[in-house]
């Protein structure tokens, strides 16, 4: 994909706003993550959701990224290295368009550190992915309104437009 234009920095168009802030976007209310969702989509995006809730071991979180990406069962190691090493390498980001990765629920992952080091991963992939010209980017719903991720591969997770002022998030 093209770099983005003058006309689409110009009118901060969403994609561009949530890459320029580092590919990781924060959500509280499902209704400005699915508004969002389908402006994305509309830019030519596919979307891939996950639901942290349901897991609660770091395998099943590990198989249903391997089936929902689709990321090549014969060497996937199910485990943090071999997830940064296919996030870059073997998923297809679709062109023209991106990827948009979603984790719902992200409050009640079973593990908040494997939690931090998984978006550290996409945090990085995006940057990879951008330098060949794809997009990726990573939407986090959470139902903890004091929810922040900083330090994801050097770059923090920022709340959404709607809601980055504490009190659009009811605090």
């Amino acid at each position: 994909m093209a770099p983005f234009n003058q006309e689409e920095i110009k009118q901060e168009r969403l994609d561009w706003t949530i890459l320029r802030d580092g590919g990781i976007y924060l959500y509280l209310r499902e209704g400005f993550l699915l508004k969002d969702l389908k402006e994305l989509t509309d830019f030519g995006y596919t979307s891939i959701s996950f639901d942290c809730g349901t897991w609660k071991t770091s395998e099943q979180m590990h198989l249903s990224f391997q089936n929902l990406l689709r990321v090549p069962c014969d060497y996937y190691g199910k485990n943090l290295d071999a997830l940064n090493d296919c996030i870059q390498k073997d998923i297809v980001v679709p062109d023209p368009g991106g990827m948009a990765i979603v984790l719902r629920n992200a409050d009640r992952h079973p593990d908040r550190e494997v939690l931090r080091k998984v978006l550290s991963i996409f945090a990085r992939a995006s940057r990879h992915h951008m330098l060949t010209g794809h997009r990726l980017i990573t939407l986090i719903q959470t139902n903890n309104p004091r929810e922040s991720f900083d330090s994801l591969a050097c770059v923090g997770a920022r709340w959404n437009h709607r809601e980055w002022l504490i009190k659009a998030r009811g605090l």
